[in-house]
């Protein structure tokens, strides 16, 4: 191959990179993920963290938007504002008795796609009288 068609190769791939939906690097969307953390406030195990600092994208976009949906009795404390729709990864929850909850998280991505749903299950034990 000659130097100009490898130059002119660079070039193109070096505007394609700056470029989002380059036929060359298409965007892909990221993948939604998020770990439960147990027994994170004292005396409150009813208190749970939903943290999605753990959700990726493969073109090393940041993530944008984490977008939740919960068990109908799980009820958001933290942040207080009750929006389902969060621009940070962490959440409180609470749940009200002791048994098995579902949060499902989509989120988005700097160039606006969007992730298929994640579906993790939250198991809060029966405490000790």
């Amino acid at each position: 191959m000659s130097r100009q068609k490898v130059l002119s190769l660079i070039v193109v791939a070096a505007v394609c990179v700056g470029l989002a939906g380059c036929f060359l690097f298409p965007n892909r969307p990221p993948t939604a993920a998020f770990v439960v953390h147990y027994n994170q406030v004292a005396g409150d195990p009813m208190r749970v963290v939903l943290d999605a600092s753990v959700a990726t994208d493969p073109d090393g976009d940041d993530i944008t938007r984490f977008m939740w949906a919960f068990s109908d009795d799980l009820a958001l404390i933290e942040p207080t504002d009750y929006s389902a729709v969060r621009e940070t990864p962490v959440l409180h929850v609470r749940c009200p008795v002791a048994g098995t909850y579902t949060a499902t998280l989509v989120v988005s991505d700097a160039r606006g796609l969007t992730s298929d749903p994640a579906v993790g299950t939250i198991v809060v034990p029966q405490t000790a009288p």
